[in-house]
């Protein structure tokens, strides 16, 4: 993070009306401090284990061929099967028990490291704006699946994704993303989807500033702007929410606790309100020694 500012006229910058603080930053000005806080944040930081109330992430930075790569071990369940995504520095691996498959793909990018991708793709600086009481720099971007490293989004055939960073003014975090996704669906109609991830209760673990809260909403509209889905994928979500809700009182505390997000988000899509998802932080442990192991995807069992 930032060096605490020393002296009085420094710290007015901070307190500036949203005009003067526009007129004077650029969007290479908001990039070069972003990077710069993360960085000497990370400073020491070997690994990070997340367990919130819905997953599990492990990331471990390692060297390869000379370049400092993020390997990320992503274990999520539901419905009591365990679903895994390993990427090794090279392959993205998946386990997919339900299916009974491994898969192997190798990537040309590295796709957990949003700050450092900030560098090197094109942006626009889009002023100010304040996000729950801070202030925050917005930032678009033309193309953001180059900020996610992820070149098979772009590969989807005519599909536009663009997007907007809203990054604190003070500590240089990203507090909100908003991804747009234009295109055109399987019978030609006009489909836009727009995910909106916002970034909240940001604390300190070892000087790492890490969000432990964080809402996703996601809302779809096709053709002329009608929101929802076909009657078919309706009708087949409605009875598949049926199914989920009847299993649901059969089950176990801690099975119906994982559950039940599951079936808020069907809900809330069938209401209208599109889907949306709140994942809270439960434990952040740092350089714990993780063992390369736990990202090795040959060890997946299908």
């Amino acid at each position: 993070m930032r060096t605490k500012i020393l002296c009085l006229v420094m710290s007015m910058l901070f307190v500036l009306p949203a005009s003067s603080l526009a007129g004077e930053m650029t969007a290479e000005k908001v990039i070069q401090n972003c990077v710069a806080s993360y960085e000497e944040q990370m400073k020491g930081v070997k690994d990070i284990t997340k367990v919130t109330d819905r997953d599990i992430t492990y990331h471990k930075w390692v060297t390869i061929e000379g370049e400092t790569v993020c390997k990320t071990r992503y274990e999520m369940e539901m419905m009591g099967t365990k679903f895994v995504t390993i990427y090794d520095g090279i392959y993205q691996w998946g386990q997919d028990p339900v299916l009974g498959e491994v898969t192997k793909e190798k990537v040309d990018y590295n796709p957990y490291q949003t700050i450092e991708n900030l560098e090197t793709i094109p942006v626009q600086y889009g002023g100010t704006e304040e996000i729950d009481g801070y202030e925050t720099h917005i930032l678009d971007v033309e193309d953001i699946t180059k900020l996610m490293g992820s070149a098979s989004l772009a590969e989807m055939g005519e599909l536009r994704i663009s997007g907007k960073l809203w990054i604190d003014a003070k500590d240089w975090v990203i507090r909100k993303m908003e991804i747009n996704m234009e295109g055109v669906g399987e019978e030609g109609e006009g489909m836009t989807t727009k995910i909106t991830i916002e970034m909240k209760d940001f604390r300190k673990v070892n000087g790492l500033l890490i969000p432990y809260r964080t809402v996703m909403a996601t809302g779809m509209a096709i053709d002329e702007g009608v929101p929802g889905l076909s009657p078919e994928e309706e009708q087949e979500m409605r009875e598949m929410l049926a199914e989920m809700q009847k299993e649901l009182e059969e089950m176990s505390p801690e099975q119906q606790e994982t559950m039940k997000p599951q079936i808020e988000m069907m809900e809330n899509m069938l209401a209208g309100s599109g889907m949306k998802t709140v994942t809270e932080i439960k434990e952040v442990k740092i350089n714990t020694g993780l063992s390369d192991d736990l990202f090795d995807g040959s060890k997946l069992k299908q």
